[in-house]
């Protein structure tokens, strides 16, 4: 849907433009670099992590100085802004499931954790932000499940898992009810959404000017209410009407 509305408004300003979809971060992230693709939507957490290699989890506003002054830096990539909203990673389980085990936070998880079912993507278990997690809490839970995040949120609240690996900003977790749990130890870093651009687009004046509006104008509400529209089960909407309806929305504001 980002994609989609990244495409739109190039269009709408008289530059033509093709999306590339299903890449995972680490191929989107070396074509950005090579030139291959011109921009994309990637979150502070990931380069933070998987690609600066950094295990601190700092305040919002220094992840983002930092990770912005070391893409210049080491790869000549334009941080254009944060979109506004963030896309954490965040642990969820069904409200009723948690209040009958008594849980609130991730600590509180983890000392039930052997008891329990996990599930989350096909990325997660394997990346730095779950060992992460693991080593602060000590996690250890009797089963870890992947699945398809359609499936996965749909697992929860059948039952078939107890906590899902959740992404903050999806609207089904306020459509199905879904508790967050509390992170006291802040092991997960910050994931603001933010719009990077190729080193070969960064002095680019009319591609610049039709990508800025949209720095700092994605709100979380707007993002859940968007990603709802393509997500829930019934009256589903295409990713190009959503990102549609959401650029309707800020230009309204």
């Amino acid at each position: 849907m980002l994609a989609s509305l990244i495409d739109q408004r190039l269009g709408a300003a008289g530059l033509r433009s093709v999306t590339r979809s299903n890449l995972g971060s680490a191929v989107i992230f070396n074509a950005l670099v090579a030139g291959d693709v011109d921009a994309y939507v990637d979150y502070s957490g990931t380069i933070w992590t998987n690609f600066m290699h950094r295990t601190d989890t700092p305040s919002r506003e220094i992840v983002l100085g930092e990770m912005s002054a070391w893409l210049k830096a080491t790869y000549g990539v334009t941080m254009l802004g944060p979109l506004g909203f963030e896309n954490a990673y965040v642990l969820a389980m069904r409200r009723d499931r948690a209040a009958s085990l008594g849980i609130h936070s991730i600590e509180e998880l983890a000392a039930a954790s052997p008891r329990l079912a996990v599930g989350g993507d096909y990325e997660i278990f394997a990346r730095p932000e779950w060992k992460a997690l693991r080593n602060a809490y000590g996690l250890a839970f009797r089963q870890e499940r992947q699945m398809q995040p359609i499936f996965m949120y749909k697992a929860v609240a059948d039952g078939e898992v107890d906590a899902i690996t959740a992404f903050s900003s999806d609207g089904r977790i306020a459509e199905l009810d879904l508790l967050t749990l509390g992170d006291p130890k802040q092991a997960i870093p910050p994931y603001d959404a933010v719009l990077l651009i190729a080193p070969r687009r960064s002095a680019d004046a009319a591609f610049i000017a039709a990508l800025k509006p949209l720095i700092g104008r994605i709100s979380i509400l707007r993002m859940r209410e968007a990603n709802l529209l393509v997500s829930r089960e019934e009256g589903q909407a295409p990713p190009e009407e959503a990102a549609r309806r959401l650029w309707q929305e800020i230009a309204g504001q």
